[in-house]
């Protein structure tokens, strides 16, 4: 795997959707350059101003190389999150892309399982849309955890791919739904190592709050799953 050489662009915002009252879909179009090559999974620095930046995950996959898509949660209210919703269409900004090398391994043809909290969600959505455009014939699992019906967005998206690609499956968990969600209930942590029945034949990708990730670190390390079979990318 080659990792591209991070490089500045000049961007505007082509589009802003707010997808829940915290979480925001932000496309960037490049300006200049006015194109990207980068890994599903890699990540981008946004200026906030000059003494703040913060490294983002790319929602979009890598087919797109005139935009970069940042899903943001913006509930911790801090610098970033302030910037990203005072932001308007037409605005500018600068990024530094790409980063990271939380990528899936394309070379090992285990089972693929991706387990997300919250925004954690953003590179799975990068990585399974390029995965299965590139032909990607591996199996490949999603399991999301959210708190309420109200936090829920890429859904009816992640269930349209699985409806296509019979190699993909979504599994969305809410840890505190009311009476009426008829869906998986419980944290994702929950659900991981019961639904799979081959834990050491599988490739492990985690991204989300640090709970989560430590608790099924455990869980696949208890059930003799290699170490280099898991991934991280971890949320303060």
């Amino acid at each position: 795997m080659i990792l591209q050489k991070p490089q500045q662009f000049q961007t505007v915002i082509e589009k802003k959707d707010q997808l829940t009252k915290d979480v925001f879909l932000v496309t960037f179009k490049l300006l200049t350059p006015s194109e990207i090559s980068f890994i599903a999974g890699q990540t981008f620095m946004l200026t906030v101003d000059n003494n703040v930046k913060r490294m983002m995950s790319i929602a979009s996959p890598p087919s797109d190389k005139n935009h970069i898509v940042l899903c943001h949660d913006t509930s911790p209210n801090g610098p970033a999150s302030q910037w990203t919703r005072a932001r308007k269409i037409g605005d500018t900004a600068v990024l530094m892309a790409p980063f990271g090398a939380f990528t899936i391994d394309k070379e090992s043809h285990r089972k693929k399982v991706l387990i997300a909290t919250g925004t954690g969600i953003a590179p799975f959505r990068s990585m399974v849309l390029d995965y299965l455009e590139t032909g990607g014939t591996d199996d490949v699992t999603i399991y999301w955890g959210l708190r309420y019906e109200e936090d829920v967005y890429f859904a009816a998206e992640f269930e349209k791919i699985s409806a296509q690609y019979p190699n993909f499956r979504f599994i969305l968990t809410l840890s505190k739904p009311t009476p009426a969600w008829k869906g998986v209930h419980g944290r994702v942590t929950e659900h991981v190592v019961q639904e799979e029945s081959n834990v050491q034949g599988a490739d492990f990708y985690l991204c989300g709050n640090h709970n989560m990730v430590n608790d099924i670190e455990e869980q696949l390390a208890d059930r003799n799953v290699p170490k280099l079979q898991v991934h991280k990318e971890v949320f303060s």
